[in-house]
């Protein structure tokens, strides 16, 4: 019988531990010219691998919906998901494998002895007779339909991991990867003897592995948990691996579903020195040009630039820019194309945004217009950027007629949003950003009740808290964008999000942006004059903007216009306002309330009764 036959469609074999007979029919296909697709062992077999693509959704109310995978970030529970092992040879895959499967009650399989069952030969006169790409593409199907049956611990060979699709179909299944890291020292003691290892035949273990590591540690990185070995003995690594998957959380991920692609929001803690790995499946190249600003940088930028160097990605340029909205300017803007340019960014370069949304806004219009457009990954580190600005692809930067009005729609790949950032912030500017988490409150309607409920455990730095109000804020706005990503509809829409902008923005640009006002406060107070404007046009109940205003002063934030540390006059705020980059038609669009989650769109103000309220308020006339 030849080896066509026994690794093809007549060979049947059960796993070891499973009793479930699989037919590797896909590998056979890249060994047997005459398997095509089409015949029923394709077919079979390509369902299989993709039934190990999971997915679910998570209705946001009557909002669009955005799908979460998982809606909230969990601990690790051994029953409904399969463990990886991945590592250098002699990290102890198997050894370490068979231990940690009887510890969690679940089968253990060596991918390297699938293989070999199912082919009838040894790895080495696989390689030798059909090559390592041949060998890679079949070991990611045999991988994928193992992950793609009842959760199992598996040790994988050595290079399997560095095969991108590998990893898609790993993570694709639900599987937690865990790298065994080991040093040289120990990794040559282990290899010691191995000369039947296609990679150690008549070479220098020492050089063999030291090449390696440089190429291979970098997407190992990638592994959601990662555990140092020693010389100790396998139980105490054991051990360890245990207790590392006990203490794991994943990240709660968000899915934000356009026309053209989708992207992923992470949210979690410790994200930063995970972002190289957590990047890396969707960036185009191992490049990045971070920017910054100068008080982010001394806080963040080293563990972000630890987390792209553990992945391999080479960080090309960092651009620091003056902290606040001033820098979203065009001298800024030329500043930041010609250090990525002149560092020598190409197409495939990703310009990533680490710091609050003016960072945010700054660099995603300069991913956007350098080379007609780079990759771009939103790092946001306030509390504003966070819940609001990193999500769902408008850039820009202001002129003195007002704000953001030169920008341009340019998604991210990614956005990685790390909550442990957010003790580092000043308690001015964590209130601010707690405005738009009280705005999508206002606009989703729950959100807003566990708002009055508990917006004073996020305003004071609870982390649970502030976790809710990301991943909340951000499942809102994810599934606003997904239904109206360019603000293209009629009525509502995107243009919802824009509640207590209208007056914000015009608070701001008479402010002039020099930090007296922030943006989040500038909102505070316009969500002030929005419920107070829908209530006297009998939008909504008289009670609504005591409540809001109440909140929000409860919060440290200022509500109304006397709050602010300074005077306004209200024909200057309403030359602001017709100016606004939401005016249709000359008529200035606001966003009013019938109530909390019943927001609506209109240019049916009178202008009258904007100036009368502005008047009432407080501004000069």
């Amino acid at each position: 019988m030849g080896i066509l036959t026994r690794w093809g469609r007549a060979n049947t074999v059960a796993p070891p531990g499973t009793g479930r007979p699989w037919r590797e029919a896909s590998f056979s296909k890249q060994l047997n010219p005459q398997y095509t697709p089409g015949s029923d062992d394709y077919v079979q077999a390509e369902s299989a691998v993709a039934s190990a693509t999971v997915s679910r959704n998570s209705a946001l109310s009557t909002w669009p919906q955005a799908e979460a995978l998982p809606p909230e970030a969990v601990a690790f529970s051994p029953s409904p998901r399969s463990i990886v092992l991945v590592g250098m040879p002699g990290c102890g895959k198997s050894s370490i494998g068979k231990r940690l499967a009887a510890r969690l009650d679940l089968p253990f399989l060596d991918a390297d002895t699938e293989i070999e069952a199912a082919a009838g030969l040894p790895i080495t006169e696989i390689f030798s007779r059909y090559g390592e790409p041949h060998f890679r593409d079949g070991e990611r199907r045999v991988i994928a339909r193992l992950l793609a049956g009842p959760p199992l611990v598996l040790a994988t060979g050595g290079g399997a991991f560095t095969d991108a699709r590998t990893r898609a179909a790993v993570r694709e299944s639900g599987a937690l990867a865990v790298w065994l890291r080991c040093t040289l020292p120990v990794l040559l003691r282990r290899v010691a003897g191995r000369d039947h290892r296609p990679m150690f035949l008549n070479r220098d273990p020492r050089e063999v592995l030291e090449r390696l590591m440089v190429a291979r540690h970098p997407t190992f990185a990638e592994a959601q948990v990662i555990v140092d070995c020693t010389d100790e003995p396998p139980e105490t690594t054991t051990k360890r691996v245990m207790d590392a998957l006990a203490v794991h959380r994943d990240p709660a991920r968000l899915k934000v579903r356009l026309s053209e692609r989708s992207y992923d929001i992470v949210v979690g803690d410790g994200l930063l020195e995970r972002a190289g790995a957590l990047m890396a499946p969707v960036l185009p190249a191992r490049r990045a040009v971070v920017v910054t600003d100068s008080s982010v940088a001394p806080l963040h930028l080293p563990a972000l630039r630890a987390g792209l160097e553990q992945a391999g990605i080479t960080l090309v340029a960092t651009v620091e820019v003056p902290p606040g909205e001033a820098s979203k300017s065009f001298a800024q803007l030329e500043k930041v194309v010609e250090a990525a340019l002149a560092a020598g960014a190409d197409r495939r370069t990703a310009v990533v945004a680490l710091g609050g949304g003016v960072v945010g806004d700054l660099a995603g219009f300069a991913a956007a217009v350098a080379l007609r457009g780079l990759p771009f990954i939103q790092v946001p580190t306030t509390l504003l950027a966070q819940v609001d600005s990193s999500v769902g692809g408008k850039t820009g930067i202001n002129l003195g007629l007002g704000k953001n009005l030169v920008g341009a729609f340019h998604q991210p790949l990614l956005v990685l949003a790390d909550t442990t950032v957010l003790a580092t912030l000043p308690p001015r500017e964590l209130r601010a950003g707690y405005a738009e988490v009280a705005k999508h409150g206002l606009l989703q309607g729950a959100l807003w009740d566990w708002c009055e409920a508990e917006g004073a455990r996020a305003v004071a730095g609870d982390p649970a808290a502030l976790a809710h109000a990301v991943l909340e804020s951000c499942r809102l706005k994810s599934g606003v964008v997904a239904a109206d990503e360019r603000e293209e509809s009629a009525e509502g829409g995107r243009a919802l999000l824009n509640l207590g902008h209208t007056f914000g923005h015009a608070f701001e640009a008479e402010c002039g942006y020099g930090g007296t006002l922030l943006h989040g406060e500038a909102v505070a107070v316009g969500l002030g004059l929005a419920a107070s404007l829908s209530a006297r046009l009998g939008f909504c109940s008289q009670e609504l903007p005591g409540r809001v205003i109440a909140h929000l002063q409860a919060c440290g934030l200022p509500a109304r216009i006397g709050d602010l540390p300074r005077s306004f006059s209200a024909e200057r705020l309403m030359t602001r306002m017709r100016k606004d980059k939401k005016v249709r038609d000359g008529a200035m669009r606001f966003v009013l309330l019938r109530g909390p989650g019943d927001a609506f769109t209109t240019s049916e103000v009178p202008p009258a009764a904007v100036m009368s309220l502005l008047r009432d308020e407080g501004a000069a006339a």
